[in-house]
């Protein structure tokens, strides 16, 4: 093979590589913001879960404070009965009140001692919960860190290849940067092998000229079709 097309096809390499590392990071990036998604996801659900825990304990706080408020109505309504100088028909209300605030303080006090040993049970369970949203959170974080760490890496790659590539650029005669340049830009690769008298890019037969003459291998020949360089691949 002669220089020039063993420096196109080293170029051609190098700028396949590139694309390939390019591809890598994009994946990093998806996965990136896959973990970002979960980490987001998991906050999210452990705060309803401490907020369902929160909300759990105010319900039984107030049902004791109901207990409580109720209790001191039967106690007001019991010292105004016992002690002050009332109409019949207040007493009669109040003795009605008092009968039916006691019967409903026993059903109450039974609601707020199972609510209050509902939040004990929810909290001890929320203790477990925390640790393990934890070590979750922890294992995510852990897998961020490893993403970042391999763009870095991959980037430090990426730029030592650009450098590389350069090089080889620079190395290629420059009446033939702009046409590799183009195919570049064209996708695919601008060096492709001639497989059985047909271009390797475009998949077209090559005139028979046109496959000798990369046989003869004494210049950079291209496709009549796409104009991509041609090579012969070794047998």
């Amino acid at each position: 093979m002669n220089d020039t097309l063993t420096r196109l096809l080293a170029l051609a390499e190098a700028d396949a590589s590139l694309r390939a590392l390019d591809g890598r990071l994009a994946d990093l990036d998806r996965e990136e913001r896959h973990l970002n998604d979960r980490l987001s996801a998991e906050d999210e659900g452990f705060k309803r879960r401490q907020d369902g825990s929160r909300a759990l304990r105010l319900s039984a706080l107030a049902k004791s404070g109901e207990v409580d408020d109720t209790d001191a109505k039967i106690r007001g309504y019991q010292h105004k009965l016992d002690h002050d100088i009332i109409p019949y028909k207040e007493m009669e209300h109040l003795r009605e009140q008092v009968t039916f605030l006691r019967g409903r303080l026993d059903g109450l006090a039974d609601e707020a001692l199972q609510l209050m040993a509902d939040a004990d049970a929810d909290e001890e369970k929320l203790k477990t919960e925390t640790e393990e949203h934890a070590a979750r959170r922890a294992r995510l974080e852990g897998e961020l860190a490893a993403v970042a760490r391999r763009r870095a890496e991959t980037l430090v790659e990426r730029e030592d290849l650009r450098a590389k590539r350069e090089e080889l650029f620079q190395q290629v005669p420059s009446h033939l940067r702009g046409t590799y340049e183009r195919l570049l830009a064209g996708g695919g690769s601008p060096v492709v092998p001639v497989m059985g008298g047909v271009c390797g890019g475009c998949h077209l037969r090559l005139v028979e000229t046109t496959v000798e003459k990369v046989k003869a291998d004494r210049e950079a020949v291209t496709c009549e079709h796409c104009s991509r360089f041609l090579y012969l691949r070794p047998a």
